[in-house]
């Protein structure tokens, strides 16, 4: 099965299986052809630890763009750019894994679902994809997955499907 979707679609689609928000410090999501652009007011962040607060009250809203660079495994890994105010602020990326994977786990996703990697040049967030699909389904394997003109396009197999929940 293929499907191609607009990211809005697609996120609306996933808050409403979540039947929660995204978290408050998510001000804006959005895709930008094979881009995906996210803001963060970082004051808003919960348990961000002493740096987070500290950048917080420097910089506040932090505009992060991640692009797809492939799908193995059941992982999707995203090169990452993070500014501030025009300043580059990708080391602040470290300290927003933590609230990322609380506020996933606040709905009903596993722990540690985003993982923060070193890169060759930007860091690397890895998401556990087919990991979370399978903690709301089973019986669908997602064998690709891509991001361009907008939209996210999904190929997945699809066998006894069974929603859990």
């Amino acid at each position: 099965m293929q499907i191609s979707l607009p990211l809005d679609e697609a996120l609306a689609l996933a808050l409403a299986a979540a039947k929660k928000p995204l978290p408050p410090f998510v001000r804006s999501l959005r895709c930008e052809g094979s881009t995906i652009v996210v803001e963060v007011d970082l004051r808003l962040v919960p348990d961000g630890g002493t740096a987070l607060r500290l950048a917080a009250a420097a910089v506040g809203t932090v505009t992060a763009t991640a692009v797809l660079t492939g799908y193995a495994g059941g992982v999707a890994t995203f090169e990452v750019t993070a500014q501030a105010r025009s300043i580059p602020a990708h080391k602040l990326l470290n300290h927003l894994t933590g609230p990322v994977n609380t506020a996933l786990a606040r709905q009903g996703l596993p722990e540690g679902l985003v993982e923060i990697r070193k890169g060759d040049g930007d860091p690397v967030v890895a998401v556990r994809v087919q990991e979370a699909v399978a903690t709301k389904v089973t019986g669908v394997t997602l064998t690709d997955l891509a991001v361009h003109d907008g939209a996210v396009h999904v190929s997945a197999r699809i066998e006894k499907v069974t929603l859990l929940d």
